[in-house]
């Protein structure tokens, strides 16, 4: 790892935060190819800098589904993520360990990921075993006092929320989008203040795989992607309500992201974009290891 210094905000008062940029080889790499198409209409969510363009790199690497779910949904997953925040994390936190973030709760949601997109659920397949698609008892399958069904031989774990197996439908639209090879890490909730900001960072690739993406919760907000060498060669992106996005490859680490207070960040097509709070319900795949998921299974 080595570090370059960059012009970013901390807290009045502190030094900018510095840059880490990861080196090349520690960089994840997919199995399986990946290449998102943003769908029709997504482009106008889109703005790439003429240097963007100039480089050649793929459009591709970031997707933009404005709509993903619908209003009823979206309600639905606000709604719930209300409810684990209220009990996981109940104040706003005003910095971040790596100084990148303000004003911010965070928890996830380990009941809304299916076992089969698990990495449990990954390194099973890849040794042979059986993997039990639901491993808690949803809503729909919870036994009744003194059932014999088979939840109730599986353990009758009663902690799931009423709703979560309509959620894990939702989600498993977003999962679907990628390779089946992929193990997910367990969704994410970051729950921005409307006075909170992300600072421009690159995520450490030892903490997740090749993708990372959320879907847009309450209010909206404009992401900006500059490469670490040349911050000319740039990606904003407006996020609205029910839209989910997604970076891969090169924009994934090679790439800065940030969603700031500034004015001059927060502009879309002259208009200004107004500060508001703002759930993201985020996606990560777990970086798989050098000799496979099934390396990880016990012997």
């Amino acid at each position: 790892m080595f570090q370059q210094q960059i012009h970013a905000r901390g807290p009045a008062g502190t030094p900018p935060p510095r840059l880490n940029k990861p080196d090349i080889r520690s960089i994840p790499q997919p199995r399986d190819p990946i290449k998102l198409a943003t769908p029709p209409g997504g482009e106008q969510f889109i703005k790439y800098s003429p240097e963007f363009l100039a480089q050649g790199y793929d459009k591709h690497e970031i997707y933009v589904h404005p709509g993903f779910v619908t209003d009823e949904e979206h309600d639905l997953l606000a709604k719930n993520c209300e409810k684990k925040l209220r009990r996981l994390a109940s104040t706003y936190e005003m910095g971040h360990f790596d100084k990148r973030i303000h004003n911010y709760r965070e928890c996830s949601v380990g009941a809304w990921l299916p076992n089969m997109r698990s990495v449990a659920g990954r390194v099973a397949q890849e040794t042979g075993k059986a993997v039990d698609p639901d491993p808690v008892d949803l809503p729909d399958r919870r036994p009744s006092s003194g059932s014999s069904s088979s939840s109730s031989r599986s353990g009758g774990w009663t902690t799931v929320g009423r709703d979560d197996g309509e959620i894990r439908a939702v989600l498993d639209r977003v999962w679907s989008l990628f390779p089946s090879s992929l193990a997910w890490l367990p969704p994410h909730i970051l729950d921005l203040h409307q006075d909170g900001e992300i600072l421009p960072h690159v995520d450490n690739p030892e903490y997740s795989g090749f993708v990372v993406g959320g879907l847009t919760l309450l209010g909206p907000a404009v992401s900006t992607f500059k490469h670490v060498d040349d911050p000319h060669v740039r990606v904003d992106v407006l996020l609205e309500p029910r839209s989910l996005y997604f970076m891969t490859d090169r924009i994934r680490y090679r790439f800065t992201h940030e969603i700031t207070v500034g004015a001059g960040q927060r502009v879309w097509q002259g208009v200004p974009v107004p500060r508001a709070r703002r759930i993201s319900l985020m996606f990560r795949d777990a970086k798989q290891p050098e000799k496979g998921w099934s390396s990880l299974a016990v012997q």
